[in-house]
């Protein structure tokens, strides 16, 4: 057995059938396995390392999954979404163009799987190599990982070859659906013959009137259909499509249709969690998806915080102080942390603008989501600036302050962003575990002193910020209790404070304390997250989870 597990980092896959126009926005479903061949065909041309493994070894990888077209095991929540842009098509005119997509859980895989497939030792090293650099699958939307495994998953298989039985042909819900797949070796060799052969009868037959041909001109005009025909059927995968459509080739020669029985996608796009249209209530947590490599660390989450912040600020215009000449982006106070006139909101003691929380939600030691949450709510002005939010970038110079809105930092970095939805605290807390409800909570990140510590180290200065929040009443604050963590896990490694970036990049701001501790606090009550105090605490540091949870 044989399988390839393709998971999709932001839970999308953008894929057109062969033969079908875009416009149409119909979605490949399953990958086809052509598709999924020329994927590796790609991977090798452009990130194989061929010192370490020969052309022939590939050519036999290829020979060996085309030998017989996979079944699949396809995520049972897809759905069928589309977008729509107009596309510019000169100086004032524009094109609406569909673009369609498969919408399911980032988490549930595509896999491919060969049944009867096995591959010796150094086929399934190349096949583990090629699959470590894939990057995406169908459209480059379609972010995408790839392993390659050997034994039984815990999936079942739900999208099977026609004719190999199993339940998904008896299904109700079942469709028969056709796609391609390349040719075995040897049904390859057999129909590059037949199209040779067809090809020269063809010639024979247009230049016998009115006078026969010479040789050379015949060599010339076989060997123009022979060079869409290679011999091996790895170099049939590798030509390009428009070189098979200049020669009218309907589909590429090296492809057959099958028939697989599928569960069709579900026709509309419900997006989740779903935000409550109650009169008077509003989301108060905004969730999107992270993606690039590399991703940044969790030990960077102030950085992470801090360039979401400012992405979201960038989506409102700036604005000059006619008195001072400072400038200041017009986004809402929830966004901004200040007034109208540009001041700190110093008198909100709960803090109920932003918090820009980045989360490692798998527990590799990398971000790959930030947490926008607010407790007062988004109104429809905020979410719109939130939805607009789709990449963040981080420069060689990134030192800029909130005011100086012209420097625009040569970007060395960049990772995309997917809004995934909008919810209440509640709604999300199985996907965001430091937004749940607990006594006990534990350091994701360092806690750093907003001021001096005074008496009573680290300890005091959390029960005097829980009594300020609001978190603990006055008259209980003795009854928090809080303890040094020497060290913590992170993507398996242990970590330090001092291995985490404990800084804003505004170079102006004091900062007291440059060490930190990790904590554990035990409240009197339970306390529903987000738990985040101290310095830079809107920006991911100090942030808190519920103990015996990860980020």
């Amino acid at each position: 057995m044989l399988a390839l597990a393709f998971t999709f980092t932001a839970g999308r896959y953008h894929a057109t059938p062969w033969g079908r126009h875009v416009n149409e926005a119909d979605v490949a479903w399953p990958p086809e396995p052509w598709r999924i061949l020329r994927t590796l065909v790609a991977v090798w041309c452009r990130k194989a390392e061929t010192a370490r493994f020969t052309e022939a070894d590939f050519a036999s990888l290829i020979d060996s999954l085309a030998e017989a077209p996979p079944d699949y095991v396809l995520p049972e929540r897809a759905i069928h979404a589309h977008s729509r842009h107009y596309m510019p098509q000169g100086s004032s005119e524009t094109k609406l163009v569909f673009d369609a997509f498969a919408r399911f859980p980032a988490k549930e895989p595509i896999v491919a799987v060969w049944p009867d497939l096995s591959l010796d030792d150094r086929a399934l090293d190349l096949l583990r190599h090629l699959a470590e650099r894939i990057g995406y699958l169908g459209r480059a939307e379609s972010w995408a990982d790839c392993q390659v495994w050997t034994t039984e998953g815990p999936w079942r298989v739900n999208c099977r070859l026609a004719g190999r039985g199993g339940a998904d042909e008896s299904d109700a819900r079942a469709e028969a659906v056709r796609v391609i797949a390349p040719h075995s070796a040897a049904g390859y060799a057999e129909e590059r013959s037949r199209l040779l052969a067809a090809a020269e009868a063809a010639v024979l037959a247009k230049w016998s009137k009115p006078k026969p041909p010479t040789a050379k001109a015949m060599a010339k005009e076989i060997a123009s259909t022979a060079a869409v025909l290679p011999e091996r059927l790895v170099d049939a995968l590798a030509l390009d499509t428009d070189v098979l459509q200049r020669r009218g080739w309907s589909r590429p020669p090296a492809s057959r249709v099958v028939l697989y029985h599928r569960v069709p996608l579900a026709p509309s796009l419900r997006r989740a969690p779903v935000v409550s249209r109650a009169e008077g209530h509003r989301p108060q947590v905004a969730r999107f998806l992270l993606a690039g490599r590399p991703r940044p660390r969790l030990e960077d989450a102030v950085r992470i915080g801090e360039l979401m912040r400012l992405a979201t600020l960038a989506r409102s215009p700036w604005i000059t102080d006619p008195v001072t000449g400072a400038r200041r982006p017009s986004a809402p106070p929830i966004f901004t942390g200040k007034d109208a006139e540009g001041r700190p909101l110093t008198d909100d003691p709960a803090h109920a603008h932003a918090f820009w929380l980045p989360q490692d939600a798998d527990g590799d030691g990398f971000i790959d989501h930030v947490v926008v949450y607010a407790a007062c709510g988004f109104d429809a002005e905020a979410r719109k600036a939130l939805d607009g939010v789709t990449r963040l970038w981080l420069g060689d110079r990134h030192r800029r302050s909130e005011g100086d809105a012209d420097e625009t930092p040569e970007a060395s970095r960049e990772w995309r962003l997917a809004l995934e939805g909008f919810g209440t605290v509640s709604e999300l807390a199985k996907d965001v575990p430091y937004l749940g409800t607990s006594r006990s909570w534990v350091s994701v990140t360092p806690f750093l002193a907003a001021g001096h510590l005074k008496r009573g180290g680290y300890p005091a200065e959390v029960r005097r910020l829980l009594v300020r929040r609001g978190i603990v009443p006055a008259d209980r604050k003795d009854e928090v209790m809080v303890t040094e963590v020497p060290r913590i896990s992170v993507g398996g490694q242990a970590r330090l404070p001092a291995h985490f970036h404990r800084s804003r990049s505004r170079r102006t701001e004091q900062q007291p304390d440059a060490t930190g501790a990790f904590l554990r606090i035990t409240l009197p009550v339970s306390w529903e997250g987000p738990l985040a105090l101290g310095y830079a605490c809107h920006y991911g540091l100090g942030l808190f989870v519920p103990e015996g949870q990860s980020c």
